[in-house]
């Protein structure tokens, strides 16, 4: 599903929303479940490309519906592999991931098997771009959350959740609230239209509405 000019919603993906940069390369945020890497590259075929013409992965946080089939595109692809340090630690083991994911890591490796991370090729920070992407540190959800800016487009992952009003919501599955809550202020600063949430449908003029 054509978002706007240049931004893909690729449909039929489980685990999250994945979102496809077109111009001027081939972006891929975020990677849905394992097992999923099938669909991507189908949606990718349907353009018009091949897998080879994906250039790179940017993953906006460690949950593993978000990244669970990035290691399998990553092989088939030979794209990059985008991520800010801070949750590369968590997914490579580096650092530990906390009880609430810990919990549901084990009933999801039931259903969808072990989870294979991917290779980080790429570690990012605040204000780095990555080809027409500029990345925002935004933790809360995560220590190392991103959001991307593309043009008039802002992908956030989880940082805000589609259900009803914009707001920020408390959940169990954020690291810490508080930083939600600053993240969300320092997004909303931002000069967007459209608003790209991890889970939920994408957003228009959801800038207006977060000031408001």
């Amino acid at each position: 599903m054509e978002v706007t000019e240049g931004v893909h919603l690729i449909t039929g993906v489980r685990g999250c929303n994945c979102y496809l940069i077109t111009k001027p390369e081939l972006i891929l945020i975020d990677t849905g479940m394992p097992g999923q890497a099938g669909k991507v590259l189908d949606y990718i075929s349907d353009l018009g490309y091949s897998g080879r013409d994906l250039k790179r992965i940017v993953l906006t946080h460690h949950d593993v519906d978000h990244i669970g089939s990035a290691a399998e595109l990553q092989r088939l692809t030979g794209a990059e592999v985008c991520m800010h340090r801070a949750d590369a630690d968590c997914v490579v083991g580096r650092s530990p991931r906390r009880p609430f994911w810990k919990a549901w890591l084990s009933g999801l490796a039931k259903v969808w098997g072990q989870f294979q991370p991917p290779q980080i090729t790429r570690f990012l920070d605040n204000g780095e771009t990555v080809g027409p992407l500029r990345v925002i540190h935004t933790p809360g959800h995560s220590a190392g959350s991103i959001s991307l800016c593309y043009g008039n487009v802002l992908f956030v992952g989880d940082l805000l959740r589609w259900a009803g009003p914009l707001r920020e919501v408390p959940h169990p599955a954020h690291q810490d609230n508080k930083l939600v809550g600053a993240s969300i202020r320092k997004i909303a600063e931002l000069d967007f239209l459209i608003l790209c949430p991890g889970h939920g449908k994408p957003i228009f003029d959801a800038a207006e509405e977060l000031r408001g």
